[in-house]
């Protein structure tokens, strides 16, 4: 539809639903338009406008909204679904366990919309979603729990904390720790619905790391098999890292550092020999950008005179040599024109820290 920024939001209510009196008046009135337009550049036989009778819009109202899916409904309804049997345990089939899996994918796609994700905690759509995680039957069950719970919290605060009072974040951590899923994929979820949940909440933040949740992503999460673990591990610790001196404090004693040394030095030497891994190349990328770039705020933001186990990991030969590996890594590439000169990130990142190792 064409118009200004003004019309077309006329074209809305304040929820974003379609106000189709509106959209009425405007078809009406962009039809006289274009008539005048083809009037006045001298267009014979212009089709004239049809004259709209009451009845003629009472039925076009009618027809549209019949079309209309009540949003509140239709997600109630999907709660009352799994509400029976929200970990799947009485599923037999893999057929069942899609047909579940469905069902809470057109949640998910409902839960996009902030308001939609405010009533899911008024119909205490939340606690099947939360036992959904803990499913220990079904891997797509506990991974699209998971994701529902993700979106429906994600920079949404009243969101937040209705989770919290469902007890979200003991659920979602004890979820991240269970060694059965901890080189499951849907763990990568489980850790997505721990950074929707905490991130531009402190409060919730604040919890979160009192709830050993810096160790639970450094045990759980960055010694996985699965690199899109790892990295959803390392992007969470880097922002919780920063939070408080607490936070800080944690993630060096829970070796952290050290951690992601290893795990970048694997990744950069498999990278180089072209070592046969179940990774993709877009994988391995975003896993050294999220490490590197994960030291980098560590290294820029920890009081050295108050934690001295990040002097002691900072300055281990590991480290060092780690970040050597890395440089010759990148000048290789630029040598070969090959995609490392993409991964600007990760490239700056190398050179800041060592620069700071000198």
């Amino acid at each position: 539809m064409s118009g200004g920024g003004g019309e077309n939001e006329a074209l809305r209510d304040a929820s974003g639903n379609p106000n189709w009196n509106a959209i009425l008046k405007w078809s009406v009135d962009e039809g006289l338009r274009q008539e005048a337009e083809m009037r006045a550049k001298g267009i014979e036989n212009a089709p004239k406008p049809r004259q709209i009778s009451e009845e003629d819009r009472q039925w076009f109202l009618k027809a549209i909204e019949s079309g209309i899916v009540d949003e509140v409904k239709r997600i109630k309804e999907i709660t009352e679904t799994i509400k029976g049997d929200p970990r799947g345990d009485l599923l037999q089939t893999e057929d069942e366990e899609d047909e579940r899996v469905l069902v809470l994918e057109e949640l998910r796609d409902r839960l996009e919309s902030v308001d939609n994700a405010k009533d899911l905690g008024v119909i205490g759509g939340l606690t099947p979603l939360l036992e959904g995680v803990q499913s220990e039957k079904w891997e797509e069950i506990r991974a699209m729990s998971a994701e529902c719970v993700a979106v429906s919290v994600q920079n949404h605060p009243e969101a937040q904390q209705n989770a919290m009072n469902c007890d979200a974040l003991r659920i979602l951590l004890l979820a991240l720790q269970s060694e059965k899923h901890l080189n499951k994929k849907s763990n990568a979820k489980v850790i997505y619905a721990l950074s929707c949940l905490v991130r531009g909440n402190a409060e919730v933040m604040g919890a979160f790391v009192k709830s050993d949740g810096i160790e639970s992503l450094a045990k759980s999460g960055l010694t996985s098999s699965v690199v899109k673990i790892r990295v959803k591990a390392a992007t969470l610790l880097r922002h919780a890292s920063v939070t408080s001196e607490e936070a800080m404090k944690r993630t060096i004693d829970a070796k952290v550092i050290d951690a992601v040394t290893v795990n970048l030095g694997t990744n950069v030497l498999d990278s180089q020999s072209g070592t046969a891994t179940s990774s993709s190349p877009t994988d391995l990328s975003q896993e050294r950008e999220a490490y590197t770039r994960l030291l980098l705020d560590i290294a820029e933001r920890v009081d050295f005179t108050k934690n001295e186990d990040a002097v002691n990991q900072f300055r281990s030969e590991s480290l060092s040599q780690t970040i050597q590996t890395c440089q010759k890594f990148i000048e290789d590439g630029k040598k070969k024109k090959s995609e490392i000169v993409d991964e600007k990130e990760f490239i700056l990142a190398v050179d800041r820290l060592r620069n700071m190792l000198k």
